[in-house]
């Protein structure tokens, strides 16, 4: 019997990629706590080739500030 194994040559993870790149979190956490709002991150990303909408933006916030005070 002969069976077929197929193996992830791509070398990608599955799923959806990420919104915001990881290398991009730590500046939005530093613009926002800079008084940026969402909708200014949003744009200054999008000058900088990352196109995400500010909802993106406010969920990556608020991901990294539970747990802190």
């Amino acid at each position: 019997m002969s069976e077929i194994i197929r193996l992830n040559v791509t070398g990608r993870k599955p799923g959806r990629p990420r919104a915001i790149p990881e290398v991009f979190v730590l500046q939005v956490i530093a613009l926002y706590r800079d008084g940026l709002g969402y909708r200014g991150i949003a744009r200054e990303l999008t000058r900088q080739g990352v196109s995400v909408d500010w909802s993106t933006v406010r969920r990556v916030i608020k991901a990294n500030q539970s747990g802190q005070s």
